[in-house]
């Protein structure tokens, strides 16, 4: 069985209720062994198994698939998943690896995102008021008179800096 290092985290199996239940089928990983021979080439071809058998079909408001949506948040791949779900069936561990969430990955989320787009934004209707202020005094007191004029102004900034740091930091 694998050991978990400091790149990879342990996760319970008994997260996926349905994944208990489908190892349990033990002649699909008979099959599987005898087309495969195990190791790396039974994870390759389990994957797929387990993605349309299982995580696939299972219901739409599911604890499991909250779960699964979960870990899609924090950055782990399906394919990632499936893999690691396939390598717990194989060893028939109660646990399953995923790599660890990157420290950096907090500041770049899509809350962070949007905070950074915010603030951006913020600061540009503060200096455009400020210019507006010196160049077009009745234009600043027209928009400084119904606020919510200068936050329809700000959402257009928000969503292109949301939309330009996303492409920049989301690149693959």
């Amino acid at each position: 069985m694998a050991q978990p290092n400091d790149q990879l985290m342990p996760l319970p199996v008994a997260d996926i209720p349905e994944f208990q239940r489908f190892v349990q089928q033990d002649y699909r990983k008979q099959a599987l062994l005898e087309q495969t021979g195990g190791g790396d080439a039974f994870v390759e071809a389990a994957a797929p198994v387990i993605r349309k058998n299982l995580l696939q079909t299972l219901p739409y408001l599911s604890p499991s698939v909250q779960y699964l949506s979960k870990l899609r948040r924090r950055g782990v791949a399906d394919e990632v998943v499936d893999r690691a779900l396939a390598r717990a069936w194989l060893d028939g561990a109660d646990h399953f690896l995923v790599p660890r969430p990157r420290k950096r990955d907090v500041f770049s989320g899509t809350v962070a995102l949007l905070a950074y787009s915010v603030v951006v934004a913020l600061f540009v209707m503060i200096e455009f008021v400020n210019w507006l202020r010196h160049a077009h005094p009745d234009g600043a007191s027209a928009m400084l008179g119904v606020p919510p004029l200068l936050a329809l102004c700000g959402v257009p900034i928000v969503l292109v800096v949301f939309v330009v740091l996303r492409k920049l930091l989301h690149r693959s």
